[in-house]
């Protein structure tokens, strides 16, 4: 059994391309997909491994992922819309590399932390980011499972805690009740 400790957020599937069982997927740039043994999905709450068998990129922020087993679009359907995780034993000392060499951090390093507001109120779990904009929007996932896009900028970041996997950030006002 894969425990929660034993893995680190890499990425996302996305969805089916084709009809073959290729699966799009966006995944951190600086992650070596022939080097991982296999990719970890969350089904039913369980960590369950998946073993690639080819991947090819699309772009420059998404690959396609071909997985041991996955023959046609259905089942590829079936593991979309899931954050991926690579086994820590497989790409090495996490904590080290999350900050990068100015002190910051990577918004895909945020993926699979804790949002908290200015007032220390869980806000929800940060699934993914959308940089797609002029402002960067966290994608954050509530208690009651609800989708929400919180802006991100240096100056809104109150504290980030990457031992524990938090981060606080001044929410604007009235943005929670949208």
């Amino acid at each position: 059994m894969i425990l929660k400790s034993e893995i680190y957020p890499i990425g996302r599937t996305l969805k089916p391309h084709g009809i073959n069982g290729e699966i799009a997927a966006s995944v951190e740039s600086d992650i070596d997909l022939a080097s991982l043994k296999c990719i970890v999905l969350d089904i039913d709450g369980i960590y369950v491994p998946f073993f690639i068998d080819s991947f090819r990129s699309r772009g420059c922020e998404s690959v396609l992922l071909m997985i041991d087993g996955i023959k046609d679009e259905n089942q590829a359907a079936g593991l979309c819309n899931k954050d991926i995780y690579a086994l820590r034993s497989d790409i090495g000392d996490i904590d080290s590399e999350l900050i990068d060499e100015d002190g910051g951090f990577y918004m895909s390093d945020l993926i699979g932390f804790t949002l908290y507001d200015q007032n220390e109120t869980e806000i929800g779990s940060i699934t993914n980011y959308d940089d797609s904009t002029a402002n960067c929007l966290l994608v954050v996932e509530d208690m009651d499972n609800n989708t929400r896009y919180i802006p991100i900028a240096d100056e809104l970041i109150e504290g980030i805690d990457p031992e524990n996997k938090t981060i606080s950030i001044n929410i604007p006002e009235g943005l929670l009740d949208l």
